[in-house]
Parts: C-alpha cells; structure tokens; sequence
C-alpha cells in the first residue's frame, strides 16, 4: 500500500450511534497525532461532528451506494473502519472498493451470512491485492477471538500441541442500540435475504474454512454452546452459573474462521455462555430473554415493539449506563495433553458502543500504524484473531482493557 495516503484511518458511518462514539474516542486518545478522517452520506452532520472533534478530522462525503465516492475515499486512505450497520445492507459495496483500492478495511458487524459472503466474494482478490478485510473488530466478536488465539498460544508454550476445548464465562452490562435491534429484526424477519449469494454456493462448502490457496480447512469446532442454566464449575477454573448468551454463536463462528487459518486444533469443542451470579439469576435472565425472544418472533408484537418500545436506529444507551457497562470475560482453555490455561479479559466500560468503538479504532490503527509488527503482511478476509492477533491486544491493554492469562494446575 502506497504510503502517500492522505489518511491512516477513515470512520465510515461516523454519523450513527457508535459512529459519533468512535470519532469522539479518536479526537480525545490522538487528537491530530494520527491522520483521520470521518465519512459518511450528510456533510451537515459530519460538520457538526467535526465540530465536538475539535476540528481535528476532515470530513468526506460518501455514500455506501455511491461507488464513486467510496472508490475517491479508499483511494485516500490506508485503513477505512466502518460501523454502518447492518452491514448486509451497507457494506458489499464498500468492501469492494477496499480491496480495489488495496486498502485495509475493519468493521464492528455480527452478521455471520455477511461475513461468509464476503470471504467468499473477495477472499482471493483481497490476497491479490493486498488488502485485509477484517470483520468483527467490536464486541462482536473481538473479545472472544483473541482470548482465544492467546489460550492456543499459551497451550503450545506449555508443550500442549493442540487446543481441544475452550470454555467462555461472559460478566456482561450492555443493553442494545436502534441499528443492533434493527440488525437483528431483519435477520429475524428474513428481511436480510435467505437466498446465499451465487459465490458462496460455488465455493461448495462454508467460506468460514476457506484456506488460503482456495482449499477447504479440514479443523473442525464443535459449538456446544449452554443453551439452558449450568452450574459452576469450579474444575474448569470458574465458580458462576452460566446461561445462554445471545452472541455466542456469533463468537463461535469467529473463533471457527481464526482456527482454520491459525490450526488451533482439528477438532475443538466451543462452549460459552452469560455468568450470573445465582442460579435464581441467570433462570431470572433466561425467562426474560426467552419472552422477549418470543415477542420479536410474532410480527405484530414484533412491530409495537419496535415502533413504540425499542430505540430507533440512531438512538442507544445513555452515557450514564455506558459509563456503569463492563465486560468480564473469562476463558478456560485445554490442551490435548490435559494442560489448562486460564484468562481473564475486562472491558472497564460498556462494552457494545463505547468499548465496540476503541475495539474497531484500534483494529484499524493496528494495520495502519503496526503492520511492521503483524505476524503475516498478507491480504484476505480475516477475523482480528488471525489478522492483528497480540497486535490489537497490545493497543488495547494500552487504552484501558486488562488481560491475564496463567497455567491452572492438572
């Protein structure tokens, strides 16, 4: 990538909800020591961001359905990260303009048939031209995909040369935007299209495992994940019930697309779910989201929720709450050998905006500013964990996320 760029890093989508988030976290952490810019479709509303950034980044207009504009904004830039959600509906075409301008794209989405589509539309192009697509560089589902590369890792440092399960305890205070509530009525109601895109059909299997060289990964991740109230298990390094958590499919398949690249194991169990603190808690937490789940399935309670009850797109969680969210994640990982590791990552606020918008900032500065240090320089479309890896990691410890890892004993 020519270094000439004007830009290290463009917020695409910069006047949404985690957007304004992720252009107010740049200007107070870099201010002008980083070269930016903000994008999105109305030059009215980016001025008036620009304005609470200090007058720090410039501002261009583009439209997620204006090839031309997306394709003079790519040219410009060594990283665009995008939070124009959902992305099924606003990103193909700005991942295309990416890869043709062999720019460097992260985006926060967690739509798993986007995602796949993708893989299977400009894996191999992105390869050629140098340009690395990496999805899922928010909450969903950074946090998970790093754990575990760095479980794996430290698996195999201890002599363990497979990773054969790893276990996930989610401590979580969020609470969804309009545009993720959006996202997932459209997933829900069909209204994301069933039908897969003609490149997915013709790779023949799931783009999830598509290799480098065109070939079919052969690991395996069987997703366990706990679908009804477990008790703690002290044995696998944690003491609080678990429930269902309603990403951890989301996090499993990212973890599936970093191990058919990364070789964490051929074949590893994936199993996670929320903590609570009692199990009267987490039967409390699963009758509720049962309820609501079962309310967002029927299209006219579906409907008044939505139009009288839910935020609207554009519309998410008071600062005040989002100063109180955090994300305790706690990971148990082992070997083939019976060898156990342990980690432990906090998030100190919110986790699903304001923490999704450092996550998806540092996974572009990561491939801007770090690309020296990243493990491969290679194209394709990646997950953060077999893309920037210890890279991202490393950015984050340094602006407010904790991580510890250790050997628990057989």
């Amino acid at each position: 990538m020519s270094s000439a760029r004007k830009y290290d890093i463009v917020i695409f989508g910069a006047t949404g909800f985690t957007g304004k988030l992720a252009a107010a976290y740049v200007a107070k952490q870099y201010g002008d020591k980083v070269r930016w810019a903000i994008a999105g479709r109305s030059l009215e509303k980016l001025e008036a961001i620009k304005e609470q950034c200090g007058g720090i980044p410039d501002t261009l207009v583009a439209d997620s359905n204006n090839e031309a504009e997306l394709a003079k904004m790519c040219n410009q830039t060594k990283v665009v990260v995008t939070f124009a959600g959902p992305f099924s509906r606003y990103g193909p075409k700005l991942v295309a303009q990416c890869v043709e301008a062999g720019c460097d794209y992260c985006d926060i989405t967690g739509e798993m048939k986007y995602v796949r589509e993708m893989t299977a539309k400009h894996d191999d192009a992105a390869r050629a031209k140098g340009s690395r697509i990496v999805c899922l560089c928010g909450h969903d589902s950074l946090p998970w995909d790093i754990t575990t590369f760095m479980l794996a890792k430290k698996l195999k440092e201890q002599g363990s040369t497979e990773l054969a399960s790893v276990n996930f305890w989610d401590d979580i205070l969020s609470k969804p935007s309009g545009g993720t509530l959006e996202t997932a009525v459209g997933i829900m109601s069909g209204a994301d299209g069933k039908v897969e895109a003609p490149e997915v059909t013709a790779l023949g299997y799931d783009p999830l495992l598509k290799m480098a060289d065109g070939s079919k990964s052969q690991s395996k991740v069987d997703v366990q994940n706990v679908t009804t109230p477990e008790l703690a298990c002290p044995s696998k390094g944690h003491s609080a019930v678990r429930t269902f958590f309603v990403m951890s499919g989301v996090n499993a398949n990212a973890v599936k697309r970093s191990n058919a690249l990364n070789g964490y194991g051929p074949k590893m169990v994936y199993r996670e779910g929320q903590a609570h603190a009692s199990l009267g808690a987490a039967l409390k937490a699963t009758a509720t989201l049962g309820a609501f789940g079962l309310a967002m399935a029927i299209p006219p309670t579906r409907n008044f929720l939505k139009n009288n009850v839910l935020p609207q797109p554009g519309e998410g969680p008071s600062e005040e709450f989002m100063a109180k969210g955090y994300l305790n994640l706690t990971g148990v990982a082992t070997g083939n050998d019976g060898q156990v590791v342990k980690a432990t990552m906090r998030f100190p606020v919110d986790p699903g905006y304001k923490d999704t918008a450092r996550m998806a900032i540092e996974s572009g500065l990561a491939l801007a500013l770090d690309s020296d240090d990243l493990e491969s320089k290679a194209g394709g479309v990646f997950t953060p964990g077999c893309c920037q890896k210890e890279v991202v990691l490393k950015r984050l410890l340094q602006t407010g996320t904790t991580f510890e890892i250790e050997q628990i004993e057989k």
